[in-house]
């Protein structure tokens, strides 16, 4: 129905302006990984109050979008089984340190709610560990489709040292008072541009001295430009303690960014970074800005009726994209935000799968195909075809049409 929708609004514009159409660039979001049960992980590096331990944090979760809704009686039913396992070294094939599965069970009664971005469960892993090297392997197989996705990363410990800092991980509490028994992890390192209270966290351990420290760090987007610059000084109170970095939401634009920071401390220097992604709480996870989604939307909508649009404000902007999206799914019946996905989920596998030097995926010829048919029925390849250049043919059974792609210098270009 999606497909059917998207294709029946794309083809208002003729095929050869759609190809013309030049456009910014955009950002890489995992989420675009195809027909998987993606999920949404943070793996990082904690300190305990032991010199010799460390703690191995692995939090993971999957929305309801991403997995098989299978329809019983009233219900609607997913199964899903998460497993982290941690392995010494690179060695994947050894029996692991650590492991744990869990199961779990959905059941919903409408069928909006199986097409949910939230989660319905949250999975918290803690490993306790010494120095060495580690790999983490994190799996989430949907039990109606009997498909897996599968990530592994590989972890350092050093020796302890008598003065020691954390990995920096994004988090949000609700009570500034009372921080440390408010706060959560955020998976994914997704931030709500409308969230209040939004930092990077990291602790810093001291064995036997509490030595006074300096800190600087900065907010730097996606171009380079340090976009927040601060610096500040404190003493360590505790063996344990745990530091927090605010993140200046109200003067950030949506956008991908990263956080570096410097830390000095009882002779030692420390350098740590994390990136986070910055996002509009009601739009795709997929949109990072809104003025690239605007160009993007060049493929569906006629530059003549969105060209006013892009000398509006930002929070105008959003309010456009917002009602454009909301009245074109409401005249098709189809679910809030439905199309909005789908469409820039192929943006986002466009610019991962089809990217070349000096052009994002989804300014190529395949980009564009990809965003305006959705993904082909049968793709055939004929990497080394006889007397001419290596070809590609994109099949649509369902609409009777087929696109060839010619390899040729260095990206398949839409056969005439």
């Amino acid at each position: 129905m999606i497909k059917r929708a998207l294709i029946y609004i794309i083809f208002i514009i003729p095929l050869y302006f759609v190809l013309q159409c030049q456009s910014r660039t955009d950002m890489f979001d995992e989420t675009a990984v195809k027909g998987l049960p993606v999920f949404r992980y943070n793996i990082f590096r904690s300190l305990t109050e032991s010199q010799n331990e460390f703690m191995l944090n692995i939090h993971a979760e999957i929305p309801n979008e991403r997995l098989q809704f299978r329809k019983n009686d009233s219900l609607y039913e997913a199964s899903y089984t998460v497993a982290s396992a941690v392995f010494e070294g690179d060695d994947t094939g050894r029996i692991p340190i650590f492991q744990k599965t869990e199961i779990r069970n959905i059941s919903e009664n409408e069928y909006r709610a199986t097409q949910s971005s939230k989660p319905k469960y949250h999975h918290n892993f803690k490993f306790k560990t010494k120095a060495g090297n580690y790999t983490v392997v994190l799996s989430f197989e949907d039990e109606n489709t009997g498909k897996k996705h599968t990530v592994r990363k590989r972890f350092e410990f050093f020796e302890s040292q008598d003065f020691t800092v954390s990995d920096i991980r994004m988090v949000f509490w609700t009570d500034d008072n009372d921080f440390e028994n408010t706060f959560s992890d955020l998976i994914n390192n997704v931030v709500g541009k409308e969230d209040s209270y939004t930092g990077a966290l990291f602790e810093m351990f001291s064995a036997e001295t509490y030595p006074d420290f300096e800190l600087r760090y900065r907010i730097i987007n996606s171009s380079g430009k340090v976009v927040y610059d601060d610096r500040f000084e404190g003493k360590i109170k505790d063996r344990l303690q745990f530091q927090v970095l605010k993140i200046p939401l109200e003067n950030l634009t949506a956008g991908n960014y990263k956080i570096e920071m410097d830390l000095s401390a009882g002779g030692k220097k420390f350098q740590r970074d994390t990136v986070f992604y910055l996002r509009w709480g009601d739009l795709s996870l997929n949109v990072s800005s809104i003025d690239q989604a605007l160009e993007q939307m060049l493929y569906i909508v006629d530059y003549d009726s969105i060209k006013g649009v892009f000398e509006m404000s930002e929070e105008m902007k959003k309010e456009w994209f917002k009602e454009y999206w909301n009245d074109l799914e409401t005249s098709l019946n189809l679910k809030s935000n439905s199309l909005m996905e789908e469409y820039f989920r192929r943006i986002t596998y466009a610019n991962l799968h089809f990217s070349v030097p000096h052009k994002e995926g989804w300014k190529t010829d395949m980009g564009k195909v990809l965003c305006m048919m959705g993904d082909p029925d049968e793709i055939q390849s004929y990497p080394f075809a006889k007397n001419q250049k290596p070809y590609e043919v994109w099949i649509y059974y369902d609409l009777n049409v087929q696109y060839i792609f010619d390899y040729f210098a260095g990206e398949h270009r839409l056969r005439n």
